[in-house]
């Protein structure tokens, strides 16, 4: 809580490419407590919504071919700015995960995680959002 009475919470911006996807992560994440989804994008949008969106954490699940998958990575990295960006990956070796890494991403997990580990890598991940810009829900 801060003096004002308003209870921070963990703004997500939420990217991919297949709706059902980003409906089932937007349910999932909006479950939580002191978790809000702030917006959601296709990979085609995500560039230009990325330049709307505060200091929020961005996630990325990506289920293209591994060559598609470092550019989304790498455009969507630089559209973050400082804004941490957690990736999710599908069936993939370590190489890939940690060339995602190297790309930008600030963690890579993959989809087989259980929701409770999602749940807290965006909480880690959360802390590093810059303090000058936090979002706010009234409680």
């Amino acid at each position: 809580m801060t003096k004002s009475g308003m209870k921070d919470v963990i703004p997500v911006f939420l990217i991919d490419d297949e709706g059902i996807v980003r409906s089932a992560l937007t349910s999932l994440i909006r479950s939580w407590e002191g978790f809000q989804v702030t917006g959601e994008a296709t990979f085609d949008d995500a560039i230009e919504r990325l330049r709307s969106v505060r200091r929020d954490l961005v996630l990325l699940s990506l289920a293209g071919s591994e060559d598609v998958d470092r550019a989304i990575v790498k455009a969507v990295a630089r559209a973050c700015g400082s804004s941490p960006l957690l990736v999710l990956v599908g069936d993939c070796d370590q190489a890939f995960r940690q060339e995602v890494s190297r790309l930008g991403a600030s963690r890579v997990m993959m989809k087989t995680v259980h929701p409770d580990q999602l749940q807290n890598a965006i909480r880690d991940l959360s802390a590093t959002i810059a303090p000058d810009l936090p979002a706010r829900l009234i409680s």
